[in-house]
């Protein structure tokens, strides 16, 4: 789903399935004529610039391309997520006596493969999954993602679109009836640069959320939607607080980044593509904190099926999979056909759906990096992959349990279709996994020591025996837990490096020569580093290794002569830094 560029591009439609686009209406006022007469046309033209509205010049343009469009826009109260219309048994249509399969999907890209495959939305008999695989395909465009969760309750669609933590979300509702148990099957895709964090003022950086002499900054966006999830991950992963964060609700994602425009006061907002694109270049003083082009594990997109149809169709629901990864195959042979049928389907131009896609097919271009088999095994199969099926799922449960929004988390196996990816491993045997970048051997990290670009920093504490650089579980029993949650981090953010910094107290300062004690604290980073590599199996140039010594105290814990500085101060800090950066 990553209902960025879904109900984003969604948005786009006039009159789609009820979600209409928007246009911006506001007008910029023009600038209000003085009344006040005078001789010096200098002081004429200061007292008309000063009465000049507050946004750039620029915001005109800008907002014009905004995709809550002429609509007005205004925060709303929190929610939560409403019950579950109704539940029932699942309709089974038919067409020349083959079951119509019905699939709800949005506006996205990562739906590129199974329209290909189908060859539009309408069921017909030139569709792969009829010919092949001997059923018919209905796909439909349903973005509100609640309808969409209640047509799959009442059994008027077999299938459930979204991204894996709002399936997070809709499980203890839908758990309830044995029938409607969302049984995820595949990922289509992993968002790769439709959600992100736009900002303005001072904040650079995750980090920068932190509230400072006691004031919150102020951010709006959809609650309990991918958007709240994303910055949700983010403030966790920095070590913030999200409490330490004012959040303001928006109706939706472009609602929100239409608010941040309209109002200076807020200090960020949380949204999609293009609209994080649209604001952070032409509205002056704004910036792209973050994106899922960096941090491009985090939010995947999957489809789900109702349990009684997985228990009564298991060859179709076989079907559906193996249609989607050749469907896969079809776009990156032939993208810009892909894009035609896409922008027949969504009834947008087709260079819109030519830029979703990417040129190629979905691997480093486009809104969407499409997942192929390898992949989706490495998702749901291997445990040792830091960004696999149960570190989303159990992160977004905990995230949203702790909103209130859900009582009790589904466990992962309960909804996890596990064996029927395992059982066509041999079928793609040739497969391999495409999402990583290839990171340059010997990367200089020029903007590193600067801290330019700089997406977050995670200060962790890994306690070493004296002028010791080994990692002892005996000597400090958080050490598995604590390369786990920086292994996390590191898999998170599949397209950026990560620098590990060793750092060291300076209470043997003038007493210990400061190169030695650099190179135990680089040491100390760098055995973080091979313990990570060698377990996780990443790629060793995806790391950097630093060593501050005693130079880099944190804040307010520079007393060499206090226990708890010191304790602080010791400590391993892992920073994120785009690939463009390097």
């Amino acid at each position: 789903m990553t209902a960025r560029g879904k109900i984003v591009l969604t948005l786009l439609l006039l009159g789609v399935v009820g979600f209409g686009l928007y246009r911006w209406k506001d007008k910029i006022m023009p600038p209000p004529q003085s009344a006040q007469r005078s001789i010096n046309p200098d002081e004429i033209k200061r007292q008309l610039d000063a009465a000049k509205p507050t946004p750039p010049a620029s915001t005109a343009v800008v907002t014009a391309r905004l995709l809550a469009g002429t609509n007005a826009v205004s925060l709303v109260d929190g929610s939560a997520i409403p019950q579950v219309a109704g539940v029932s048994d699942y309709i089974a249509p038919t067409k020349d006596g083959k079951l119509i399969v019905q699939f709800p999907i949005n506006i996205w890209p990562g739906w590129a493969p199974i329209i290909v495959a189908n060859n539009g939305l309408a069921a017909n008999d030139t569709s792969l999954f009829t010919k092949k695989y001997g059923f018919y395909l209905q796909l439909s465009i349903v973005d509100d993602p609640v309808k969409a969760r209640d047509l799959f309750a009442s059994g008027q669609s077999h299938i459930l679109w979204g991204t894996l933590d709002m399936m997070a979300l809709f499980a203890p509702e839908l758990v309830k009836d044995s029938r409607t148990v969302p049984v995820i099957c595949q990922q289509v895709d992993w968002s790769a640069g439709g959600d992100g964090v736009v900002a303005r003022g001072d904040i650079r950086t995750i980090n920068d959320f932190r509230m400072q002499a006691g004031k919150r900054k102020k951010v709006v966006l959809a609650q309990n939607s991918p958007s709240h999830y994303f910055i949700m991950s983010l403030l966790i992963d920095a070590g913030i607080d999200p409490a330490e964060v004012e959040f303001k609700w928006a109706a939706d994602a472009p609602a929100a980044a239409k608010i941040f425009v309209q109002d200076p006061s807020f200090d960020a907002f949380v949204g999609w593509a293009p609209d994080i694109y649209t604001v952070s270049e032409g509205v002056a003083g704004t910036r792209l904190v973050v994106s899922t082009a960096s941090a491009n594990h985090l939010i995947a997109d999957v489809w789900a099926v109702r349990n009684d149809f997985y228990r009564d169709h298991p060859d179709i629901v076989a079907g559906l999979v193996r249609g989607i990864f050749e469907g896969i195959e079809q776009v990156r042979k032939d993208p810009a056909a892909a894009a035609r049928l896409l922008a027949a389907a969504y009834q947008l131009p087709v260079e819109d759906c030519e830029a979703m896609i990417g040129k190629d097919g979905g691997v480093a271009e486009g809104d969407a990096h499409l997942t192929n088999y390898r992949e989706n095994a490495n998702f749901f199969l291997d445990p040792f992959n830091p960004a696999n099926f149960e570190t989303v799922w159990n992160r977004a449960s905990t995230i949203y349990q702790s909103l209130g929004a859900i009582d009790a988390p589904v466990a992962p196996a309960k909804v996890k279709a596990a064996t029927l990816l395992s059982r066509l491993a041999e079928e793609y045997k040739d497969s391999r996994d495409l999402s990583q970048p290839t990171f340059r051997p010997g990367a200089l990290f020029r903007n590193a020591e600067a801290e330019v670009g700089q997406i977050l920093t995670k200060a962790v504490i890994i306690s070493f025996e004296p002028n010791a650089s080994v990692l002892n579980p005996q000597y400090d029993p958080t050490i598995p837990d604590t390369l786990t949650e920086i292994s996390r981090l590191a898999g998170t953010f599949g397209n950026a490096y990560i620098v590990v910094e060793g750092n060291t107290d300076a209470s043997r300062k003038g007493v210990v020569p400061a190169d030695l004690v650099r190179q135990l604290s680089y040491d100390r980073a760098d055995a973080v580093r091979r313990s990570i590599i060698e377990k996780y199996k990443f790629d060793p140039n995806k790391f950097k290794v630093l060593g501050n010594g005693w130079d880099n105290p944190l804040p307010n814990c520079t007393d060499p002569s206090n226990p708890d500085h010191n304790k602080r101060n010791r400590r391993v800090e892992v920073k994120v830094f785009p690939l463009e950066n390097e």
